[in-house]
């Protein structure tokens, strides 16, 4: 979905209205609101066209500046416009809008549930991502030292290359953590490696934050299963690829077969092994996220994948 220029303004302009008010408001409210800005730094593929045929995809950096406004009972609503580094430049790919419950702080469990929406630019030179909306959950049992975890995601949108259906993709993964925990004085250090595995279906390329593996990696073509995806392997391979470098607003379906777009079936993907690095010191927190993803699909011809992100974060 595109947004026009003044349609933009307005909303940063409402958004950062509401945040202003909302935090001179909570210094008399006991941090009944507590606004929030962070910093997040990532890898994302972008699509390089050459000779008006041949595609090819590599990692760019990522920079998204995320504005939070939280009620102290979790519940909460975010503002991230995410800019990528290509040819040189910062260029805004997409604006993400999310509501939902965020409660990190319990001492017995973490619970997030949420709701996401991207508007994507026209120009973007992500990959074809026909998926704008997304569901996520989250659950941690923290009352015994090895915590399980539990994860889900969906992602659903209309498919501008099949004749404008409506598409999903699933993911689930579940595993356990242990956190390694160090207080300072005014500073707090934790280390918490996991080990999940994750099950999904793996259709679309879309922002999914369980399937890194696909949403942060050049390599993401390998693990895409629907052959009717304008940006997957089987498509390229049946000329059904897409080459139109504003692919994400309006797709030129005269180069593309019209086909269903019915979900793949689940599948046990891969094992995720990694861990978070988090220091907090006064109001400042500063998060890195490595994982490393191995295959375990008995159709999976390709290699271990990575991904790492860094978070720098404020609370007012």
């Amino acid at each position: 979905m595109k947004l026009n220029h003044f349609t933009m303004k307005f909303i940063h302009t409402c958004l950062l209205c509401c945040i202003a008010s909302s935090w001179a408001h909570a210094q008399d409210t006991t941090n009944t609101w507590q606004p929030s800005i962070s910093l997040d730094a990532e890898p994302v593929p972008t699509l390089a066209v050459s000779n008006k045929t041949d595609t090819s995809y590599h990692n760019s950096l990522s920079l998204t500046s995320i504005f939070t406004l939280k009620h102290r009972s979790g519940w909460g609503i975010s503002y991230a416009p995410g800019f990528v580094l290509s040819s040189s430049k910062l260029q805004l790919y997409v604006q993400r809008f999310t509501i939902g419950l965020e409660q990190y702080d319990r001492p017995n469990y973490t619970w997030v549930m949420d709701y996401a929406h991207d508007f994507f630019t026209s120009n973007s030179p992500l990959p074809y991502i026909p998926l704008n909306n997304e569901g996520y959950a989250l659950f941690k049992y923290k009352k015994i030292s090895l915590r399980p975890v539990v994860e889900a995601d969906i992602g659903w949108g209309r498919d501008s290359s099949a004749m404008g259906k409506m598409s999903y993709d699933l993911n689930f993964a579940a595993g356990i953590e242990y956190a390694f925990q160090w207080d300072f004085h005014q500073a707090a250090l934790s280390v918490t490696p996991s080990l999940l595995g994750n099950i999904g279906t793996d259709s679309y390329f879309f922002l999914s934050r369980i399937a890194p593996y696909i949403s942060h990696s050049k390599g993401f073509i390998k693990y895409l299963k629907n052959p009717h995806y304008a940006g997957s392997r089987g498509a390229v391979q049946a000329g059904r690829h897409i080459v139109n470098m504003n692919i994400n607003s309006n797709p030129d379906t005269t180069s593309v077969t019209q086909v269903s777009s019915g979900l793949n079936r689940m599948q046990f993907n891969n094992i995720a092994t990694g861990a978070e690095l988090s220091l907090s010191w006064f109001s400042w927190t500063l998060r890195s996220d490595v994982q490393f993803f191995i295959p375990v699909s008995s159709s999976a011809t390709h290699t271990i994948s990575a991904y790492f992100s860094m978070t720098c974060e404020y609370d007012f």
